[in-house]
């Protein structure tokens, strides 16, 4: 592989380094384009090994290879931007902040994904010199992109207070930031966190939908051919990415293991348990046999909390829920909200209730109070690759998410038990 991709790939997998990162200084002459895998080739085998930092993550597609130079590669605006551009297979098909940071570090600020201010602190953000865009992308090098909402015409509450760190949030219309779901394993009818692409219950009517709104807001452009759209649409609905190889475990998909992307594209969207590593249940090798322990943690109601995993994730080896149910799981509470993160206050007409949130999610799109907080149920393959997690990057690793679960909704784990079941969502 090309330079870039080696520089890419060490700076995702040593994120909490960049993190700490000052304003770069680059001269001009070091600033280049090429940083992810689709800038040096057209197209990738299924299951080709990437890294990241608990082992390898691959995808399968449907076509046979993993294509790299289609429409979802190709700028189809007028600022750069394409599909890929946030929707890296690098980083599980989603982007991270690492990989952002990375980005920026490769090239000064000036890669399509900072174009044209649409994701800058603010609207109107100087990004005339390297340190400026540094200075004006301190949500973006988190990996999280605008959100800016205007409210519903029709609603059963009022926006009654906004605190704003930025300054850009009016009563009419909110603004704050959102991390953006992976682009693989979509099987569920909901398509955007927060339901707003939703076309009844037929999946591919909603990544249409995605599709066209995405190129002429993300990307600047006219809106697309149909079959430009529908090329789009259907390369993201043949892709299925998961871990298939996690350190001091070997391949997901051996001793009998149903682990890795090939198992995952033949799976049917049905409800049901986790089966993926029954085979390792009596297994000669500790590690399997605790991610194992794992899944069955995963699979069946914890006896304090009365609780389990599988309740929303209730998809069998996917982890979206079948119905396509949203639920609020308290990570757009204030309590998780940093100084950098805006806080709305909501009152219900009826009855004058009021619910303070970071992030309004299906609420906001359909004007009802009982939907504020609530958001999609995500797949939960390829988590490994796409640190950190929930809709606002609040839980940095595997076990903060599952303590998140600990505290909000009881879950009551021994210390061995959260080291299983994060040793099973490792392995997805």
């Amino acid at each position: 592989m090309r330079n870039g991709f080696i520089q890419i790939s060490t700076c995702i997998l040593v994120g909490s380094a960049i993190g700490a990162c000052a304003a770069p200084e680059l001269e001009e002459e070091q600033i280049g384009q090429d940083v992810f895998l689709e800038d040096f080739l057209d197209q990738m085998p299924n299951n080709v090994p990437i890294p990241n930092a608990d082992g390898f993550a691959a995808t399968f597609a449907s076509a046979g290879y993993v294509e790299l130079d289609g429409a979802f590669f190709t700028s189809q605006g007028a600022n750069g931007r394409h599909c890929g551009t946030c929707h890296a297979p690098e980083v599980g098909w989603s982007l991270s902040g690492p990989a952002v940071t990375a980005m920026f570090l490769l090239t000064g600020g000036t890669h399509p994904l900072f174009a044209n201010n649409l994701d800058t602190d603010t609207p109107t953000a100087d990004m005339s010199t390297v340190e400026a865009r540094w200075n004006a992308t301190t949500m973006l090098r988190q990996g999280k992109f605008v959100r800016k909402v205007a409210l519903p015409a029709t609603r059963d509450y009022d926006v009654v207070d906004i605190v704003d760190p930025f300054g850009v949030s009016t009563p009419a219309t909110l603004f704050w930031f959102r991390r953006p779901m992976p682009s693989a394993n979509l099987r569920s009818f909901i398509v955007h966190s927060d339901s707003q692409m939703t076309v009844g219950t037929d999946v591919r009517a909603g990544l249409l939908k995605q599709v066209r709104a995405n190129i002429v807001n993300a990307q600047q452009g006219q809106p697309a051919p149909d079959p430009v759209v529908e090329e789009i649409a259907d390369y993201e609905l043949q892709l299925s990415h998961a871990q298939i190889y996690l350190w001091n475990v070997g391949r997901l998909d051996a001793g009998g293991a149903h682990g890795g992307p090939a198992f995952a594209a033949s799976q049917p969207f049905v409800a049901g348990r986790f089966d993926l590593y029954d085979a390792w249940q009596n297994s000669a090798n500790p590690r399997r046999r605790q991610i194992w322990r794992g899944q069955e943690l995963f699979n069946n109601v914890n006896p304090p909390s009365g609780h389990r995993c599988g309740g929303c994730h209730s998809a069998a080896n996917n982890g979206l829920n079948v119905n396509g149910t949203l639920f609020d799981i308290g990570t757009s509470r204030i309590a998780l909200a940093k100084p950098d993160m805006a806080v709305f206050t909501f009152q219900r007409r009826m009855d004058g209730s009021l619910i303070q949130t970071t992030d309004p999610g299906q609420g906001l799109r359909d004007g009802q109070f009982a939907h504020l907080n609530k958001f999609k149920t995500p797949t939960l393959r390829g988590l490994a690759a796409r640190a950190p997690y929930f809709h606002g990057g609040s839980a940095q690793d595997l076990l903060a998410v599952v303590h998140h679960y600990e505290t909000t909704f009881g879950f009551d784990f021994a210390p061995e038990e959260e080291a299983d079941l994060v040793a099973f969502l490792k392995a997805l």
